[in-house]
């Protein structure tokens, strides 16, 4: 243990390394490093102002970021002091943080960092182009080994599994299929919807054994308009962003969508697996919202989702092919008119 943490404090190796090359579980070496650190803290006359949070806080905020790195979601410097400052809005705490920023100032984090020595700023490990279209063969390993453990620790089923993915749509069919055409001809025209198309966003989600969650479909506007719910199935919830694309804001409002369906508890649990999108797990309201609900949380490894994301591969890759089948026959049989939002469900 002592040459551990003596490799640990002179930056030979971060926190996990540590455990790895010495064989001890990381609870162990994280209670030794926070013994060692209260000790410390407990020689050292209290200078300056006060911390912002209490140390249960930060305690609990310092487990929630390793939380989080073990199970493949990369927390950022950023990420950190955006966790800050929505815990300081959320439960009313005084702050002197970036109101226009929503975040913690950089002193803030980096004494946060000094008071919890189990945390360590790493570099990612920088994947080549032949790593990363073949698999990062420890990422997925250590993926199966979590997802294993997760299955095992709450009895998770194929029908307590769930995927959620989404997947942008065009109004303008991606790719023509190959037509017909006299040998010889250089030049094979065929009609498109329109010169440009507007994004459209779905979001979907399915059990591991076939049940789905009304999808949710986000539309590129400024305001939303009714007629643009017209012919979607029951249950699909309709909106609108600024980009077309899911942000923090819309990816709440679908957790609650899921939790209605599903109706998750801590009782029941349900494993919900999803990609590293930013808007997903960087938000304080969605993951107080999961935690409550009963819902773990899982994320596939960076650069392997167009093989191990099951919506991904048996769902949006067949369904995009359909729907520019879909678009090229709108086309062609309403001849001078163009594929418009209001089409799309």
């Amino acid at each position: 243990m002592d040459h551990a943490i003596n490799a640990y404090k002179q930056n030979q190796c971060g926190f996990n390394e540590c455990c790895r090359r010495y064989n001890i579980p990381k609870p162990t070496f994280r209670r030794h490093l926070r013994s060692l650190n209260k000790k410390a803290n407990e020689n050292v006359k209290s200078l300056g102002r006060h911390t912002t949070f209490s140390p249960e806080t930060e305690m609990e905020l310092a487990k929630h970021i390793l939380k989080l790195e073990e199970r493949f979601f990369g927390v950022t410097i950023r990420d950190v002091r955006r966790l800050a400052f929505q815990i300081a809005v959320r439960n009313d705490i005084p702050h002197r943080f970036n109101i226009n920023k929503e975040m913690a100032g950089k002193g803030w984090y980096y004494s946060f960092m000094n008071r919890h020595p189990e945390l360590s700023l790493r570099q990612p490990e920088k994947i080549s182009m032949a790593r990363a279209t073949g698999f990062n063969q420890k990422n997925v390993h250590e993926f199966f080994d979590i997802l294993e453990r997760c299955v095992d620790e709450n009895c998770f089923t194929a029908q307590t599994t769930y995927n959620v993915d989404e997947s942008g749509f065009s109004t303008v069919q991606k790719r023509n299929q190959k037509i017909i055409a006299r040998r010889g001809k250089h030049q094979v025209g065929g009609i498109a919807s329109g010169e440009r198309g507007v994004n459209t966003t779905v979001v979907v989600c399915a059990s591991a054994a076939g049940q789905t969650v009304p999808p949710m479909i986000i539309f590129k506007r400024k305001r939303m308009a009714p007629e643009l719910t017209i012919g979607a199935i029951s249950g699909t919830i309709v909106t609108i962003s600024d980009t077309g694309y899911i942000n923090s804001e819309l990816f709440v409002k679908w957790l609650k969508h899921f939790i209605e369906y599903v109706k998750p508890s801590t009782e029941k649990k349900v494993l919900l697996l999803l990609d590293g999108h930013t808007t997903h797990l960087k938000n304080l309201e969605a993951l107080i919202l999961a935690k409550m609900h009963g819902i773990v949380l899982l994320q596939l490894p960076g650069h392997t989702t167009n093989w191990l994301q099951p919506l991904d591969v048996s769902f949006f890759k067949p369904m995009e092919s359909y729907f520019s089948q879909g678009i090229e026959t709108f086309v062609r049989s309403n001849p001078g008119n163009t594929v418009t939002q209001y089409n799309m469900t």
